[in-house]
Order: structure tokens, then sequence, then C-alpha cells
């Protein structure tokens, strides 16, 4: 074995940067867009003001997608693509909700909701996402990143 200045092994250097690289590797696929549960406070309110609550699980998407900017001789001197993570198909499901006020309207307790049936990575359309950086009603290039072009930008 081979030791340097500081008394290291090469296989020794060599197998704590291979296991840095697969943390490292399993964490950023880790975040990648996908499926998440996330915990709402849901309430609902009859017409006498009596309320129901609750906690509810509902299915998001998290995570990121690739994006690349690439400089280019004509304005605006950069060609852009910055695709989020949004929900690709959508469902309706409803709860119960388990805490509410005394004499509460029948009904104040089914508490309905929309959450994420799968997740895609696309270019932010304000149709039906929150889009901070688009004015109302518009989609900037309107395209899909498909799992196909996504492993062949980490390739």
């Amino acid at each position: 074995m081979t030791n340097n200045k500081c008394g290291l092994s090469v296989t020794t250097v060599a197998v704590v940067f291979c296991c840095w690289a697969l943390l490292c590797t399993s964490a950023s696929l880790s975040a990648r867009c996908k499926l998440k549960r996330h915990t709402h406070k849901a309430m609902q309110t009859d017409f006498n003001g009596r309320r129901c609550w609750d906690d509810v699980k509902i299915v998001s998407c998290w995570g990121y997608c690739l994006s690349y900017e690439i400089s280019d001789w004509q304005f605006p001197y950069k060609q852009s693509h910055h695709p989020v993570c949004v929900h690709g198909e959508r469902r309706h499901a409803s709860v119960k909700l388990r805490n509410c006020d005394p004499g509460v309207e029948p009904g104040t307790e089914v508490y309905h909701y929309v959450e994420a049936a799968n997740c895609k990575c696309q270019v932010c359309s304000s149709e039906d996402t929150s889009c901070e950086w688009l004015p109302p009603d518009s989609s900037v290039l309107g395209g899909i990143i498909l799992r196909e072009e996504i492993e062949e930008e980490l390739d």
C-alpha cells in the first residue's frame, strides 16, 4: 500500500471518495420531482360560524427538475429552460374532519380537496400553477421535459 504525507493509503482515500460520491448521488436523486405527503390544516365553517377542523395528509409534488441556460449571441443573449415540479394529473378526494364544534351543521365535517396523482417536470404555466415571476394566464416556452431527456442530461 502506498501512503501519502498524511499517512492515508490510496485505497482508504479511494473508498472514502466512492462513499462520498454515492451519498451525494443518492441524496440528489431522492430530491427529484416526486409525490410526497404534506400535512395541511383543514378547517370548514358552517352558516352559523361553527367549525370542523383537522390535520389532513394531502399528496403533492415536491423536488427539483433539471434546468439549463446556454449563452447566445442574440438578444436576450441566452436560451433558458427552467421547468418546475408540478402535478401531472390530479384526483378529487375527501376526508371526514375529526374535530367539530358542538351543534355544527351536518356535512361541515366532510372536507373535499384535490391532490396530485403523479408529478412531472414542466415549464411553469399560470393556468394551474402559482408562477410568481409570470403574468396571469401565461406560459413560457410551454414544454414538458420527458424522463428520457432527464436521463440523457444526467449522462
